[in-house]
C-alpha cells in the first residue's frame, strides 16, 4: 500500500526527484494565481458567496479562500513580504486611469479599460552614476515589511503545507526603475552604468531578503524569484551579455538566499528559456517556473529528457490558448500530457503557466485540478 503523504512531504519528495503518492498541485502565488475577475466567476460556479479580495495590485490577483484551495487539493501556501508601513503610494485617478508609485519609486498605471497596471514612469530612466548613488533606495531593515509573517508561515508548516514565497530578481527590478528600452540600450552602450545599477539593486535585494529570511527562513520550502530574460521566440538579450552582466549577480543573490535558508530555489522566467537552463542549474536554481509551453523550444518531453535529472519543473498548463479558448476536454488532455511528460521520476509541480486570466471559463479551472488529482496518482492506483 502506497504511503499517504502530507502536502509538504508530497511537494518536497517531487522536488527531490522522487515519486510521492501523486503529483503535487499549486495555485495562489504571484505567478500561479487567479485574476480577480476569473476568481469571482469561479466562486460563482462553485456556489461560494464570500466576498473576494485583491492580494496583488499590479496583476489584479485574488486572495484565495481556504475553501477553494482545499477543494482543489492544493499543496502549497504562500507568505509574501508586506508593503512598508512608511510607504506612501501617491495614488492618482482621472477619467481614464488610476495609478500609484511603488516602494522603489516606479509609477504604475491601470487604464479603466485594462485588467492590469503597467509601469509608466521610471525614476532612473535618465539617471547618471551619481544619481544612482544618491537615489532614495528602499530601507531593507524595515521590520513592518515582515510583521506577522513568522506566525503565518509557522501555521502553514504546522498544518502540513509546503510554504512558498516570491521575490524579485536583480535584472527585472532594475529595468522597472529605468524602463526596458533604456536598460536594453545601456547594456550595449553603457555597460559600466548598468553594472553600477545592477550592483546597487542586488545590495538592496540581499538586504530585503535577509530581513525576510531572518523571520521565516526556517519555515520556507521554496523561494522563487522572478527574472524574465526571454521573449516567446528566444533570448531578450544576447546570451553572452546575459552571462557577463546578469548571471553573476543572480548567482550572488542565490548564494545570499542559501546562506539564510534551506529552501529550494526556483526561478520564474517566462518565454523560451531553454537556452538558459544549463546556466540556471550552474548557479544553483533547482526549479523552473512557469514552463511556458507555447513558447519556442519549450517541448516538455524534451525538457524532461535533457534536464530532468537536475531541474524540477513547475507549471506547464497552457494559459495562452488551452485554458481561455479550449474545452474542459482539451484541458484534460493538456493536463494529462504535462503529467506524462514531466511527472515520471518526480520533479513536477502542476500549475498553470503564469496566472489564470479573466477570460478563462471556470469549468476549465476546475478541470485542471480535478484531472490533476485523478490522473496524477503514481503507481498502481493511477487513473488513466
Amino acid at each position: 500500500m502506497m504511503k499517504k503523504y502530507s502536502a509538504r512531504e508530497r511537494v518536497l519528495t517531487a522536488l527531490n526527484h522522487q515519486e510521492p503518492d501523486r503529483v503535487p498541485l499549486d495555485l495562489g502565488g504571484f505567478q500561479s494565481g487567479i485574476t480577480f475577475i476569473a476568481y469571482d466567476n469561479l466562486k460563482k460556479e462553485l456556489g461560494i458567496t464570500k466576498e473576494s479580495k485583491i492580494s496583488e495590485r499590479n496583476q489584479q490577483l485574488a486572495e484565495l479562500d481556504e475553501e477553494v484551495l482545499e477543494r482543489f487539493g492544493i499543496d502549497t501556501r504562500y507568505v509574501f513580504l508586506k508593503p512598508s508601513a512608511k510607504w506612501i503610494p501617491q495614488e492618482k485617478a482621472d477619467e481614464n486611469s488610476v495609478s500609484y508609485r511603488d516602494e522603489w519609486g516606479t509609477r504604475w498605471r491601470k487604464p479603466h479599460t485594462s485588467f492590469y497596471y503597467d509601469p509608466v514612469e521610471f525614476p532612473l530612466a535618465l539617471a547618471t552614476l551619481e544619481d544612482i548613488k544618491n537615489y532614495p533606495w528602499p530601507e531593507f531593515q524595515d521590520k513592518s515589511k515582515v510583521e506577522g509573517l513568522k506566525e503565518k508561515a509557522q501555521r502553514w508548516r504546522e498544518k502540513g503545507f509546503a510554504v512558498f514565497t516570491t521575490v524579485s530578481g536583480v535584472f527585472e527590478q532594475s529595468w522597472y526603475l529605468t524602463g526596458l528600452e533604456r536598460m536594453l540600450t545601456a547594456i550595449v552602450e553603457e555597460p559600466q552604468w548598468v553594472e553600477t545599477l545592477l550592483d546597487k539593486v542586488l545590495e538592496i535585494e540581499v538586504g530585503l531578503y535577509n530581513n525576510l529570511l531572518e523571520e521565516i527562513g526556517d519555515y520556507l520550502d521554496v523561494i522563487e524569484f522572478w527574472e524574465d530574460i526571454s521573449t516567446q521566440q528566444g533570448p531578450l538579450i544576447s546570451p553572452v551579455l546575459y552571462r557577463q552582466l546578469i548571471k553573476p549577480r543572480t548567482r550572488d543573490l542565490i548564494n545570499a538566499i542559501k546562506s539564510k535558508t534551506k529552501a529550494k530555489i526556483a526561478i520564474h522566467s517566462c518565454g523560451s528559456v531553454s537556452w538558459a537552463i544549463e546556466d540556471f542549474i550552474g548557479i544553483g536554481i533547482e526549479v523552473l517556473n512557469p514552463v511556458q509551453v507555447s513558447a519556442a523550444n519549450m517541448d516538455t518531453k524534451e525538457l524532461k529528457k535533457k534536464y530532468g535529472d537536475s531541474m524540477s519543473f513547475w507549471g506547464g498548463i497552457d494559459t495562452q490558448r488551452v485554458l481561455p479558448q479550449g474545452t474542459p476536454k482539451e484541458v484534460e488532455e493538456e493536463v494529462k500530457k504535462r503529467i506524462d511528460d514531466l511527472a515520471p521520476g518526480g520533479g513536477y509541480l502542476l500549475a498553470p503557466v503564469h496566472n489564470i486570466q479573466p477570460d478563462v471559463p471556470p469549468e476549465n479551472i476546475i478541470a485542471i485540478f480535478e484531472v490533476g488529482l485523478k490522473y496524477g496518482n503514481y503507481g498502481v492506483n493511477r487513473c488513466v
